[in-house]
């Protein structure tokens, strides 16, 4: 019998040994309440983070400062649903069979009891604490505590947990680290930081990484992290033109370039950047973030070729190139043409943009010039006008201030990209008699009155060619214009050794002291289709005096004229109240 009773103390006596030499006591948070646990021991070199940056398994603080470019390879984005059917696997240096009746003490065992204990988050445990260089870890039916001296003890949930079933897909410890906190809740999800720097952050429905150690994250940290531009959209995504970088948040994205380093676009001025092409066009990446509290309420951004202005009264445009440069050598939106109100618009070679403050054209070699609004051209552009310009490349504006009245205002308006702006104004003369009413003669020029309405402009006429490029005809001594109606030559060109009844001798009126045929444009009034009697002769020309029924202007300003001009130009003339609404 006392050899049977000595024969089971043996069994036992060994049993004990043999389960205090498996579990390193002293390494463990238990054993560290009443003995100095470990130090920090180095870090593996085995385990590697998927964007090729180590994972240290040794205890850190897991905030370390952003490194200088975001990380060189995205995860695709873990979704969210049931954990592995499996339970998460334990580091294969560490793993043990599992034994039944598993406990959890010391610093892991408190961070257990705090979750709930058996009946919480966690369940109950499925292994024993292991330790290895400075980190110890236990598993659970729902997911593992990590404990570090740096950190404490750490969660994953592997079932209750939103970020925890991410962790465990894209490879656990070797993968990300161990936590350096719970899971979060905060506006819009919930987040966990790892020690190898990739914070996991669920937005409600998905989970997306955010790499803390890389200029997008480190960015997205200094602005607020989610309390800033909110939960990430996306990963980060790399690969773009000269080498950049994005990641989408809730409340805009940051795109970063080596060049330019990490900025934030959103809302407005984000929409306009991606419409004209975004980083894949003129205007490349942004160079400074949103900058508001402008005048008017306004915000601005700058990119590499150009900025994006906002405010509430203009809407969002971009301004750039040569018409960019005019513009922030007037004082930009701080100046008197305050914000642009559309994109430069480009046709034949010409561009315009319209702000506030008036108009920047950009005509090649002649460069850029300010255009105001403040004249009768804006009215051509706004509906105003009651006469159509057909599209003229050019229309002379003559205006007088009521019937009766002899003294004008010509406007001389060009088109840049459709937009009619002034080239110049100038005081001007027509019939003696004033104006006819819209849609009556003007009749014999003896009668002095001019016609109202718009007026196609083709040819041209004096003693030598200033340079128009409309057709142009030299006159002689038989030059004559036809004023006698019912004839064939009424209200045409046609050349004759004499001067018959109402007839025009345009060589006379040229040579004499007030040359005032010296150069002269015709307006194509009461022609092609003529009708006999309704009037004649109707020209631009020089000396400026109150005239027959034609319009007189100042000889620079004809010469001008005629020297820009292109056949199909047009002339509208009447009284304001006749020619405008």
């Amino acid at each position: 019998m006392k050899t049977g009773l000595h024969a089971k103390f043996s069994l036992m006596t060994a049993t004990l040994l043999l389960g205090l030499a498996a579990v390193p006591l002293a390494a463990t948070p238990a054993a560290a309440e009443e003995t100095p646990g470990p130090g920090p021991g180095p870090s593996p070199s085995s385990e590697v983070l998927p964007s090729g940056e180590p994972s240290p398994s040794a205890p850190g603080t897991g905030s370390e400062a952003p490194e200088p470019g975001p990380s060189t390879t995205i995860d695709p984005p873990a979704t969210v649903g049931d954990p592995p059917s499996s339970e998460p696997a334990e580091p294969s240096t560490l793993s043990e069979p599992a034994e039944p009746g598993f406990t959890a003490s010391g610093a892991i065992g408190e961070k257990w009891l705090g979750l709930g204990g058996a009946e919480g988050v966690l369940g109950a445990p499925s292994s024993k604490e292991y330790c290895a260089d400075g980190l110890c870890q236990q598993k659970f039916e729902g997911g593992l505590i990590y404990w570090t001296s740096a950190d404490g003890a750490h969660a994953v949930l592997s079932k209750a947990g939103h970020t925890g079933p991410a962790f465990f897909s894209g490879g656990g410890l070797a993968g990300f680290g161990y936590p350096v906190g719970d899971e979060t809740t905060v506006a819009g999800g919930s987040i966990q930081k790892f020690s190898g720097g990739i914070v996991l952050a669920w937005n409600g429905s998905t989970v997306f990484r955010i790499w803390s150690r890389g200029a997008i994250g480190g960015f997205w940290s200094a602005l607020g992290s989610s309390a800033g531009l909110g939960m990430p959209l996306s990963n980060e995504s790399c690969g773009l033109r000269n080498g950049g970088c994005l990641q989408a948040f809730a409340r805009g994205t940051i795109y970063w370039s080596p060049a330019t380093g990490a900025r934030f676009v959103r809302g407005a001025i984000q929409t306009r950047w991606k419409s004209v092409g975004a980083q894949d066009s003129v205007m490349g990446y942004p160079v400074t973030s949103e900058i508001c509290g402008q005048p008017a309420s306004g915000c601005l951004q700058r990119f590499q070729g150009g900025n994006i202005y906002w405010s509430p009264g203009s809407g969002v445009w971009v301004v750039r190139g040569a018409i960019g440069g005019q513009y922030a050598a007037t004082g930009a939106n701080r100046g008197p043409l305050l914000y642009p109100l559309s994109n430069e618009k480009c046709a034949g070679g010409k561009c315009i943009q319209n702000f506030q403050g008036g108009f920047i054209g950009w005509e090649g070699h002649a460069g850029t010039r300010i255009y105001s609004k403040g004249t009768e051209c804006q009215k051509l552009n706004n509906g105003k006008s009651k006469y159509p310009t057909y599209g003229a490349n050019r229309v002379l504006l003559t205006v007088a201030r009521d019937y009766k009245v002899s003294r004008s205002t010509s406007i001389y308006c060009k088109s840049l990209a459709g937009t009619y702006v002034p080239d110049w104004k100038t005081d001007s003369y027509v019939g003696a008699s004033g104006f006819k009413p819209p849609g009556v003669p003007s009749g014999p020029t003896r009668y002095l009155f001019s016609p109202t309405g718009s007026f196609s402009v083709t040819e041209a006429f004096g003693l030598g060619n200033p340079g128009t490029k409309l057709a142009y005809r030299t006159l002689n001594p038989r030059s004559r214009w036809g004023g006698n109606p019912w004839t064939p030559t009424y209200n045409k060109y046609f050349e004759s050794s004499s001067w018959v009844g109402w007839d025009e001798n345009m060589w006379y009126l040229a040579t004499r002291s007030t040359h005032d045929y010296r150069q002269g444009v015709v307006i194509n009034y009461n022609r092609p289709n003529i009708v006999q009697d309704a009037g004649f002769a109707i020209f631009l020309h020089m000396n400026k005096v109150p005239t027959a029924g034609c319009i007189s202007l100042d000889d620079w300003a004809v010469l001008d004229y005629m020297r820009k001009s292109v056949p199909g130009d047009r002339i509208i003339m009447g009284t304001y109240w006749d020619l405008f609404r």
